[in-house]
């Protein structure tokens, strides 16, 4: 959730087309034997203690040809826009909630629009700062509960996907898969028991926090670093092998992340501080840490995040891609991923929808080249989440 919240607070060389994933670097040391798993394409080189060590180490085959376009992108509020107008902020602000449900709506998410693509998602229960909301742990379990409601309800066109080796099978069905997400995690401030119960509802991914402080740590809008319990929930995220994501997160808490975690992590969605120097962007240094940890980076589709050049959606491609082609300038080919922010953020008016997302594919194909589109688009995530569930 970015530039609607806000009011509450080059060129990459094309590649060719990779008949499988390596995460490992050209000069990187075979961390031993292998060992394969077909039926998911993933393959583990064991012999390694070191869970970063050994995520480099695990190759994801890419995945063909499904008859559409593939696209998995990392993060949208649309379960909070949707289900969430009975809690704050929604309440005293209706204008930032959509109407209707998963199916179709007036949002830039739904199922409608999604039947041309072969498309992952993941769907972030955003739990807004105390300053909204004082029962945390009870805005995320409505959420939920409401995320719950409508897999049951469309099941015949969505499945959420609480292993990412199930996804190709799922939109091989024809169906969206689902992926849930956490935006703060500051349902944890009473006990980090409930990080299973979070495992147990299929979060595959967590940010721990939001713009202000919580229990956790300082988010982007302050100067604070991670807390004792912040440091203690990163490790029983990574043990409940939930992927630790960085948006959201100030300097110090960036910082102190780096430091404790164990696991590769993530940024779901950000876009790049020397292109546009924002402090939501990431600095070419932060964006190297993902990169050194195994993650992935998510560019953000939102204009606040983009460009300074204007404040209203006549955001150009190319001002977008000047972003995608700085973190892959930085080595991150096999990093780049879509991380849109549709329904919680201002986007260019020609991204305005997942349906527009086939003929942005196509404008990034004639850029990049189609292997390099192909990785950015959907295989860079599906392949980070597929090493998080085996690594």
């Amino acid at each position: 959730m970015a530039i609607t919240r806000r009011s509450l607070f080059r060129g990459a060389c094309a590649l060719g087309s990779a008949l499988a994933l390596g995460a490992c670097g050209a000069g990187e040391k075979d961390a031993g034997s292998s060992s394969a798993d077909a039926a998911s394409g993933v393959t583990v080189r064991e012999r390694t203690a070191d869970p970063i060590a050994r995520a480099k180490a695990t190759h994801v085959d890419a995945v063909g040809d499904l008859g559409r376009t593939k696209a998995f992108d990392l993060h949208c509020d649309t379960v909070d826009v949707l289900g969430m107008h009975d809690w704050e902020p929604y309440r005293s602000w209706p204008a930032i909630a959509r109407h209707g449900d998963l199916a179709k709506s007036d949002g830039e998410v739904d199922l409608e629009r999604a039947q041309g693509l072969a498309y992952a998602q993941g769907f972030s229960v955003w739990v807004p700062d105390r300053k909204w909301v004082t029962d945390p742990l009870g805005f995320y379990t409505a959420a939920v509960a409401y995320f719950r409601q409508q897999m049951r309800q469309h099941a015949d066109r969505v499945e959420q996907v609480t292993d990412a080796r199930r996804i190709p099978d799922v939109l091989r069905a024809g169906k969206v898969a689902a992926v849930l997400t956490v935006e703060s995690c500051s349902a944890l401030e009473g006990s980090l028991d409930v990080v299973d119960t979070m495992r147990e509802d299929g979060v595959r991914m967590a940010g721990l926090t939001w713009n202000g402080d919580n229990a956790l740590g300082g988010g982007r809008s302050t100067r604070n670093g991670l807390t004792e319990l912040g440091k203690r929930a990163v490790a029983r995220l990574e043990d409940a092998g939930i992927a630790v994501d960085a948006a959201h997160l100030s300097a110090e808490s960036f910082d102190d992340l780096v430091r404790c975690r164990r696991r590769p992590f993530l940024i779901s969605h950000c876009a790049s501080r020397a292109v546009c120097d924002v402090d939501r962007n990431v600095t070419d240094d932060q964006f190297k840490a993902v990169l050194d940890s195994g993650g992935v980076v998510g560019v953000s589709y939102c204009t606040e995040f983009i460009t300074k050049r204007t404040t209203g959606t006549d955001v150009t491609f190319d001002e977008l891609m000047a972003h995608f082609e700085h973190f892959l300038d930085l080595g991150g080919e096999d990093c780049v991923c879509l991380g849109g922010d549709f329904d919680g953020a201002s986007v260019p008016d020609w991204l305005r929808g997942v349906d527009k997302l086939q003929g942005f594919y196509q404008k990034v194909c004639e850029r990049l080249g189609q292997g390099q589109a192909d990785k950015v688009f959907f295989q860079n995530a599906y392949a980070f989440m597929v090493r998080n569930e085996v690594a």
